[in-house]
């Protein structure tokens, strides 16, 4: 349950960048660079009270914005009282798991935020790319589903992270029409709020795919010649090319992030 006074919430999708700008220090020692340079020995190191931990955390509060470009895409915000509640959704790795660490400390004790490190699987891994998608999706949607609720404010933080996975939460956060989507560049002065444009399903689109998703529901597929004697070849053709659905053996298949996305938005009748 969400508390009462929670009215700002902001969703980050968080990277590396911390450990990736330590790393960049001419004069950190040979010992921290070859840890920056090998995950799992990140992963050790990922508890307050590790001496490697330490370092880095003081590195970050010498100058907060410079080290975290995700930090630094919060400042406005953090400046003006608009950050109540954080979600850091971070990368499915030894890196990912210790810099969302360090910035849930420091968001924690120097703003007293509520904060929430939340790891999402196969996210960051080229070898789940798909899976890692996926789950980003879900989580992200699934919380702001959940936040639409409760009459707060819903920010994403599309700063951290690799950008085909951010395009795609852009878009997925559009869909679900949150309140403010926002970007800084390490060269920017101040973050940039990316549009929130007025995204919704092609009605083309609509019929079929609720009916592929109930299939899915019931049996994982549908069958080809069923849907194209309903809708048509060339209906079925235009989703398999927008990658929305795949087929195998005579079975219509929805992709993992067309399901995601589907049970999470509300379709047009």
């Amino acid at each position: 349950m969400i508390s009462y006074f929670v009215k700002n919430h902001h969703l980050v999708v968080c990277g590396t960048s911390i450990l990736d700008n330590y790393s960049r220090i001419p004069t950190i020692s040979d010992e921290d660079k070859r840890i920056c340079l090998d995950d799992a020995e990140v992963r050790k190191r990922s508890s307050p009270a590790d001496p490697f931990f330490i370092r880095v955390y003081e590195y970050l509060l010498k100058d907060p914005w410079k080290a975290s470009a995700e930090l630094n895409a919060m400042r406005k915000y953090l400046d003006e009282g608009l950050v109540d509640e954080v979600y850091l959704y971070h990368t499915d790795t030894g890196k990912g798991t210790f810099c969302a660490l360090i910035i849930e400390k420091y968001l924690s004790y120097a703003y007293t935020l509520r904060v929430n490190s939340i790891r999402v699987e196969g996210f960051g891994l080229m070898e789940f790319f798909e899976d890692g998608l996926v789950n980003l999706l879900d989580k992200l949607m699934s919380k702001i589903h959940e936040l639409t609720k409760t009459k707060c404010k819903i920010y994403l933080n599309a700063t951290g992270g690799f950008k085909p996975e951010n395009a795609i939460t852009v878009i997925a956060a559009s869909l679900l029409n949150i309140n403010e989507i926002y970007y800084i560049h390490e060269r920017f002065a101040e973050p940039i709020k990316i549009p929130i444009l007025p995204i919704t399903i092609t009605p083309k689109y609509t019929k079929i795919l609720k009916e592929l998703y109930e299939y899915h529901k019931l049996h994982g597929f549908a069958s080809k010649t069923r849907i194209e004697e309903i809708y048509g070849s060339e209906t079925l053709n235009e989703l398999k090319d927008r990658n929305l659905v795949k087929e195998e053996n005579g079975k219509i298949i929805l992709r993992k992030w067309t399901r995601t996305i589907i049970k999470y938005i509300n379709l047009p009748e």
